[in-house]
């Protein structure tokens, strides 16, 4: 019989920026309209999104912001996640990330709770290339009553690891596309010039975005000389891909604007948003975008674009790491807009993506799988 969770605990690595942060931060703001208590536990204190966590929602910071990452924060974290649990009793937990979720199972193994357990998966196999840590996924997840696959792809590697099936379902990512045309109403940095109009990418600045394909598809694309390149974040790439530009003659029409609190003032006046990642597991990027009524380009990685995109009937889909598609992709795009994109945004509203979370979270009854 099914039994309804009225406190809920949502379950953070940090409130840095990040789709899975701002995901559960919207869940947080659906599941208060539905009128439950909600509890957020961010395993390191601070961090830019703390200002978006909504004045209801019960913050719990396990570790003082500037405590190291990794092991060191979890072995910390643990045991403090732990207590919060015993304390507040919540009848339901949904943590999100795999590392977290790894944490989030064990805590809530350690405390003896009678919570229903949701683990929400983001991320394809590709970024856990640790044995020992795919070998904790099949011992820990299997504790969850319930797993979240934010794509059919990142259900696929669940089933891959040997995870029952029927606890595996796949929810897409919410967008409040409201929001969005609020927070883009806002005036646009003055780090990027208006008189231009320009192609623009929001992503971190690592191995999996690519960002170098993106440059050399630019490079040879008539857009250099019609559109100017703004990339939206940073990461350890930054350099390298500022050394690229130069050698490919593009420095001075790309503009890299580092992170950035509220990036939507910028996406809502481009001409376009790519995503030239080589693997994901659901883009929200690509939603935000079609949300702001920006046409999309994106690689046809593993996962989510396809399945988002509905097979480039919303956006064009180009292979992986191919600059040359990539260049002819963004052209026709901007020549001729995919249509209809506001069915793909009216499938991923907050309410309805809230429904079949709480639909999960108030599954009984309670105890875990062995």
């Amino acid at each position: 019989m099914s039994t309804r969770a009225n406190r809920i605990l949502l379950v953070l690595p940090s409130l840095e920026r990040g789709g899975g942060e701002r995901v559960l931060l919207q869940l947080a703001r659906s599941f208060l309209e539905a009128g439950r208590e909600v509890h957020l536990a961010v395993l390191l204190g601070g961090g830019p999104l703390r200002c978006e966590v909504p004045d209801a929602v019960v913050l719990h910071e396990l570790v003082d912001a500037g405590y190291a990452r990794g092991f060191a924060l979890a072995r910390k974290a643990l045991p403090r996640l732990a207590s919060l649990i015993r304390s507040i009793r919540p009848d339901a937990v949904l943590s999100t990330m795999t590392g977290t979720n790894l944490l989030a199972a064990w805590a809530c193994s350690q405390a003896h709770t009678n919570a229903h357990v949701v683990l929400r998966e983001a991320a394809s196999l590709v970024n856990t290339k640790s044995v020992l840590k795919r070998q904790m996924m099949r011992w820990l997840y299997r504790r969850a009553d319930a797993l979240i696959a934010v794509s059919e792809g990142v259900a696929e590697d669940l089933r891959c690891l040997g995870l029952a099936k029927n606890r595996i379902h796949i929810v897409h990512n919410p967008i409040d596309a409201d929001r969005l045309r609020r927070l883009a109403s806002l005036e646009p940095p003055a780090t990027v010039d208006r008189k231009f109009p320009y192609v623009v990418s929001l992503g971190r600045l690592v191995e999996q975005k690519d960002q170098r394909t993106l440059l050399r598809a630019y490079a040879m694309s008539a857009l250099r000389e019609t559109h100017r390149l703004v990339i939206v974040g940073d990461g350890d790439l930054r350099a390298d891909l500022e050394r690229l530009a130069y050698e490919l003659g593009i420095a001075d029409r790309v503009w890299l604007t580092g992170a950035m609190d509220n990036p939507y003032p910028i996406l809502a006046r481009a001409s376009l948003h790519v995503l030239s990642s080589r693997w994901e597991g659901y883009p929200n990027v690509l939603l935000e975008a079609l949300a702001l009524g920006v046409p999309v380009v994106s690689t046809d990685c593993p996962y989510g674009p396809r399945e988002l995109l509905d097979g480039g009937r919303y956006g064009r889909l180009i292979p992986v790491a191919d600059p040359a598609a990539l260049a002819q992709a963004m052209v026709a795009e901007i020549a001729q807009p995919s249509r209809d994109v506001d069915h793909v945004v009216a499938f991923h509203r907050p309410r309805t993506i809230a429904f079949r979370y709480l639909a999960l979270l108030d599954d009984g009854p309670r105890g875990h799988a062995s």
